[in-house]
């Protein structure tokens, strides 16, 4: 997970020369959390795929209640099952609170 102490440090040796050439002295994991530059977070899908993972998981900068996953192609998701999604279930609620959504039947 982006965000983990452990790929944190991975991604600072990994990101040296280009941190620099941004004028970023530092590096941690809320460097990416504020927006990063376009060219930074590039990089960072760069290192995870040439890692051969099948994507990245990290939490958004709305919240960090909320999680945003990146997968790479090409992939495949098996669901285990299949379930309706509930008018009053909270994370589709917490959804659409967020983006000022409203629900039509």
């Amino acid at each position: 997970m982006l965000g983990a102490a452990r790929g944190s440090a991975v991604l600072r040796i990994a990101l040296m020369r280009h941190l620099q050439e941004l004028g970023i002295d530092s590096f941690d994991a809320s460097i990416l959390q504020k927006t990063a530059p376009r060219s930074l977070t590039q990089r960072v899908s760069r290192i995870a795929f040439g890692d051969d993972l099948a994507g990245i998981r990290y939490l958004s900068k709305h919240g960090h209640d909320i999680e945003n996953w990146a997968l790479f192609e090409p992939f495949q998701i098996l669901p285990l099952e299949s379930q309706p999604i509930l008018r009053d279930d909270p994370d589709l609620e917490r959804a659409l609170q967020l983006y000022s959504l409203k629900f039509r039947v």
